[in-house]
């Protein structure tokens, strides 16, 4: 079965604990938290009270059985000092100690094709490799939107030359699933996870049926996209719970839907 994750920005302002907490005892697998790249985690995780909230956020993974899928992001520039104090190297060292399996990283735009020449792109992100593999983590090109063949196409030549992979941007009412299964074969070993909106996924409820359906099951899928406008200011549970809903419905095979449906 694919394994589910809810993304940080999905329950802003509630940090990683609460988001945690929340996925406890529920269908969902996985967090993907904001570490690094953002001014609204810096007092989370710098600090005192960074350490603080580092041995806790560890203690409650292990008490939850909930899974870090990965942390983000790291900001490409033109090169990468190799310090752990730096703000990829903080990056990349917490997502260690949560045990995640992925770090998220993105060039300088992600609205236009990148203007910077092709091999210091490559040079870059291979930089990021190299110093994440201590860390025993993949490094992912994100977010790449699956309505862009133009920027899917780029990114990938960026991981074929270094290793790593992207993650795919699904829009749900502008993709069908014939769509989705070739860019999934495109990809193929490049694909880190699908990601997917939970405001669009919301829109389109039913509709976005079997969107997923032919997703190879180790791909991971994650849900975020509220670009933490704090949409579960209120109880968080019931929509978390319509969401997994909406997910598992897109992941549906219209094959199988049709025999849950005859109840055979």
């Amino acid at each position: 079965m694919n394994r589910l994750a809810v993304h940080q920005s999905v329950v802003h302002p509630r940090d990683a604990h609460q988001l945690t907490e929340l996925l406890s005892g529920s269908d969902w697998d996985s967090v993907g938290l904001h570490v690094g790249g953002t001014d609204e985690v810096e007092h989370w995780w710098s600090g005192g009270a960074g350490e603080r909230n580092l041995a806790r956020l560890v203690d409650l993974l292990l008490e939850t059985r909930v899974t870090v899928l990965d942390v983000g992001r790291v900001e490409l520039g033109s090169s990468l000092p190799r310090d752990v104090y730096a703000p990829h190297g903080r990056v990349l060292d917490l997502a260690a100690r949560f045990g995640a399996r992925y770090v998220t990283a993105r060039f300088a735009s992600t609205d236009a094709p990148v203007e910077r020449p092709l091999t210091e792109r490559i040079d870059v992100f291979g930089q990021l490799l190299d110093q994440a593999r201590p860390y025993r983590v993949t490094p992912l090109l994100a977010p790449v939107p699956a309505d862009r063949p133009d920027l899917v196409a780029d990114a990938l030549e960026v991981v074929r030359a270094t290793g790593g992979g992207v993650v795919l941007d699904v829009p749900v009412s502008r993709c069908t699933p014939a769509e989705v299964e070739a860019w999934v074969d495109s990809l193929w070993e490049h694909l880190g996870y699908v990601r997917l909106s939970a405001r669009q996924l919301e829109a389109e409820g039913d509709a976005a049926a079997g969107l997923l359906a032919t997703l190879p099951p180790h791909v991971p899928v994650a849900v975020g996209g509220d670009d933490s406008l704090g949409l579960l200011a209120d109880d968080p549970a019931p929509r978390l719970e319509r969401l997994h809903e909406l997910v598992d419905t897109a992941l549906e095979h219209p094959r199988a839907r049709a025999r849950r449906l005859n109840g055979s």
